[in-house]
């Protein structure tokens, strides 16, 4: 009897103790239905959005040909440093030679031309002045008199053609030795041959389409290099000249080029999804450590500060819920429909209460809050589709700790992991 009394008294301990430590862990585990909360805080806000592009020079040309003709020399090949004035394509130029020495020979012609009808209109007017001397005097008749005036007439008519066709021969002349001076294409600025698209023996043809042998090559003035990117439209609105900017550049991994933006597009180009997208350049800074080693065409990625501000109120992002706005309150603001409003839910004791928010700028974890919340705020954070289903009032049962005291948990647990 004594034996089996000390078998159930050990027994009871132990139902005890396992009691006591279900008891323990109950406490301790979260509720399913637990909503996630943080605090409002004061703090910084720093602003960003990142695009993608391209490096190019901020100054690059086309070089094309206003001349059709065979490509007879290229005395550059890619990637070498030319200086303005240097030969960059001679096209063939017997053609234009030949051209330029008829259009000088059909000049030279209507000058002589020009010439003798000047001297027939000298003549014809001392003919006629002297006609009409004897005119007067009643020496010769009507008819002799109107037949001089209209050869002197005539001869004034023929003169001003001769002139016009000087004139035009001049010009088709000129034009010709302007052709036959373009058949030799110079370098126009200092920098480096970035493209070479065209080849000894094609044939170069006038234009700035996308044919073959329309652009010959491309010209970089690579002393100041620039980032391209492409921002949606509805983040441009964000970007003013001056944002400072960091550029990284896939094919250099770990390198940081600062810039600032110094242009915006003001008008849109539309991508391959539909989206108007705006180009945006942002000049790098060119005494930054591997800036020589960039190359037109390199994509690159650009995170851009459009603003930031210490110190200001901050609530979560993923504690902020879109409401549609009442009729009532469009009315008063004299709208035609209601408006979308930024709202949070509150808690309050055990229960919630919702506040409309006024919001400023943001980053990738919180908003600027302007008015509507004060420091210290209990906010909802999750889950997110109970929490949209919430109603002021509401009851809510919340987590013990707050989001960032979960997160630095975390932190200290993985520091203490070797």
């Amino acid at each position: 009897m004594k034996k089996r009394s000390r078998i159930l008294w050990i027994a009871g301990l132990a139902l005890v103790a396992l009691a006591g430590a279900w008891a323990a862990v109950s406490h301790f585990r979260e509720s399913p239905d637990a909503f996630s909360w943080d605090l409002v805080d004061r703090g910084e806000i720093r602003e960003t959005l990142s695009a993608s592009g391209e490096i190019q020079a901020r100054t690059r040309i086309n070089i094309g040909t206003s001349v059709t003709g065979e490509i007879k020399a290229l005395p550059v090949k890619d990637g070498q440093d030319v200086k303005a004035g240097d030969v960059l394509v001679v096209i063939d130029r017997e053609r234009l030679r030949q051209e330029t020495s008829q259009a000088e020979a059909s000049l030279e012609a209507s000058r002589k031309e020009a010439a003798r009808l000047g001297a027939a209109r000298d003549r014809a007017r001392e003919n006629t002045a002297r006609i009409e001397s004897l005119f007067r005097q009643g020496l010769v008749s009507d008819e002799d008199f109107r037949q001089a005036k209209l050869g002197r007439e005539s001869a004034e008519l023929n003169f001003e053609a001769a002139r016009a066709n000087v004139a035009r021969d001049a010009a088709s002349a000129a034009a010709m030795r302007d052709s036959y001076g373009k058949t030799v294409i110079k370098a126009p600025i200092d920098g480096r041959v970035t493209s070479l698209k065209a080849e000894v023996g094609e044939t170069a043809i006038p234009g700035t389409s996308n044919l073959p042998g329309a652009t010959l090559m491309v010209i970089s003035d690579m002393s100041e290099i620039i980032a391209e990117i492409q921002v949606n439209e509805s983040e441009v609105v964000r970007l003013r000249n001056g944002h400072p900017a960091q550029v990284v550049v896939e094919a250099l991994p770990g390198r940081v080029f600062p810039g600032k933006v110094y242009e915006i597009a003001s008008a849109a180009e539309q991508s391959g999804d539909n989206a108007n997208m705006y180009k945006v350049k942002v000049a790098l800074a060119m005494s930054s450590p591997d800036i020589g080693r960039l190359r037109p065409g390199m994509s690159a990625r650009a995170v851009v500060l459009t603003d930031e501000k210490a110190r200001v109120l901050r609530v979560p992002l993923q504690a902020v819920l879109d409401r549609e706005g009442s009729v009532e309150e469009a009315r008063r603001k004299g709208l035609l429909s209601p408006e979308a409003r930024s709202v949070v839910m509150v808690a309050r004791g055990r229960r919630v209460e919702e506040r409309t928010l006024s919001l400023g700028i943001a980053d990738n974890q919180n908003y600027e809050v302007k008015g509507g919340l004060s420091a210290g705020d209990r906010v909802l954070t999750g889950p997110i589709r109970k929490l949209k289903e919430l109603k002021a009032g509401d009851s809510v049962t919340m987590r013990r700790k707050s989001d960032k005291d979960l997160e630095e948990d975390a932190k200290r647990k993985e520091g203490r992991q070797p």
